[in-house]
C-alpha cells in the first residue's frame, strides 16, 4: 500500500506532463511543420534564408513562434503580433489590400506607360522622317541652304587636306 501511495504522485505529474496531447493540442518546437510554415511568411530582418542551425536570428524567431503556438495563439494573431511589431516589413510579402497593393503595382504601371508613349513618340519620328523624304527634302539639300559661315569652314577644311596631302 505505500508504493502505491509513493507512485500516486508520479503518476499525476505523468498525467499533467502528457495531457496537452490528449486534449488534441500539440506541443510545437522548432521543427514543427506549422512553426515553419509561419516562419515562412516572416522576413526575420534580413536573416529568413540563413541556416537554422547557424543563424541565431532565425533560430530565435523559430523559438517565440514555437512559444506563442504553445500559448494558444493561432497562425494569423502570430502574424499580426509580428506585423504590430515590425510593421508591414516584417512579413515577406506585401498585403494585397489597400495601399500597400497599390504601393507595389503602381512603380510598374508608371514603366508601363512611360515605355508606351517613348514607343509611340520614336515610332511618329521615324514616320515624319520617312515622309520629309519622300517630299524631297532630305539631308544634302538641307546642307546647302545652311549658313555661309559653313561653306567658309568647309573650304578652310578642304585647303588644309590638300596642303597634307
Amino acid at each position: 500500500m505505500v508504493k502505491k501511495l509513493k507512485m500516486l504522485p508520479v503518476l499525476f505529474a505523468l498525467m499533467f506532463l502528457v495531457m496537452p496531447t490528449f486534449h488534441g493540442e500539440e506541443m510545437h518546437d522548432t521543427n514543427s511543420s506549422e512553426v515553419k510554415e509561419i516562419a515562412s511568411k516572416l522576413s526575420m530582418e534580413g536573416h529568413s534564408e540563413h541556416e537554422l542551425a547557424t543563424c541565431s536570428t532565425k533560430n530565435r524567431y523559430y523559438e517565440e513562434i514555437a512559444e506563442m503556438l504553445n500559448e494558444g495563439y493561432t497562425d494569423e494573431e502570430v502574424l499580426a503580433e509580428y506585423e504590430a511589431m515590425y510593421g508591414e516589413q516584417g512579413l515577406r510579402a506585401p498585403k494585397t489590400t489597400g495601399f500597400s497593393i497599390f504601393a507595389w503595382t503602381i512603380p510598374f504601371l508608371v514603366l508601363g506607360v512611360g515605355s508606351t508613349v517613348f514607343f509611340m513618340r520614336v515610332k511618329r519620328h521615324v514616320i515624319d522622317e520617312g515622309t520629309k523624304e519622300e517630299n524631297g527634302t532630305n539631308a544634302r539639300t538641307e546642307e546647302s541652304q545652311d549658313d555661309p559661315e559653313d561653306e567658309v569652314i568647309r573650304a578652310i577644311i578642304e585647303e588644309e587636306k590638300r596642303k597634307h596631302f
